[in-house]
């Protein structure tokens, strides 16, 4: 089954009904404060000068878009082409006595996916010296599909960690692209062929007061 684009782009919104509850004055941050101090990241999606991240104007998202995160399957492709990594480690810098959190994460791209491809986007969080304390956000869809993408993953609210309070932690992110085939006979691939030419990965961000 085959699904369109405007199929997509309607379960892309219909998960704001979870998502999380409109932060309050109290919460407000000034997004003047916030920025991004430093980035390094690796990885076999993520060669050097290929990736970029940055923060909305009122510091509510993060967005990191690749340029050449592609993965694919099938007869003749080598195995490691399947699955692509990207490991981000981002120090951003905001005002004390705030700490913030990761909770939806909204995927964009493209996708050529034959009868019995089944691709899964993951990223996984978690803030340096926290390593125990990570949340993880995952999509999974099936071929036949071939189509720009938009997904949304929400975090529920008792699954989200938080930045330490006292202290400005690097955030480590690690994002995968998997692709897996049954029969093996069945090709794939995703690419950076979107209006843009870029697969984007945006963060929601939450902040509250310590």
């Amino acid at each position: 089954m085959k699904y369109s684009i405007a199929a997509l782009v309607l379960g892309f919104f219909a998960a704001l009904s979870v998502a999380a509850p409109a932060p309050t004055p109290a919460d407000d941050v000034d997004p003047n404060q916030v920025y991004i101090e430093a980035l390094s990241y690796a990885g076999s999606g993520c060669k050097a000068g290929t990736a970029a991240i940055s923060k909305s104007a009122d510091a509510r998202t993060v967005t990191i878009a690749f340029d050449s995160y592609v993965a694919s399957i099938g007869p003749g492709v080598p195995f490691v082409d399947r699955r692509k990594n990207c490991n981000l480690n981002v120090k951003l810098h905001y005002p004390g006595g705030f700490q913030y959190t990761l909770y939806q994460t909204d995927y964009t791209g493209y996708a050529d996916l034959e009868v019995g491809v089944t691709a899964t986007q993951r990223s996984t969080y978690w803030f340096a010296g926290f390593l125990n304390e990570r949340a993880t956000l995952q999509t999974t869809w099936y071929g036949a599909f071939v189509n720009n993408y938009a997904f949304r993953d929400v975090i529920g609210h008792d699954a989200w960690v938080w930045s330490p309070c006292g202290a400005s932690t690097n955030l480590n992110i690690d994002t995968q692209l998997t692709l897996a085939n049954n029969p093996a006979s069945a090709s794939g691939f995703i690419t950076t062929d979107t209006i843009d030419h870029k697969v984007k990965t945006i963060f929601g961000v939450r902040w509250r007061r310590c």
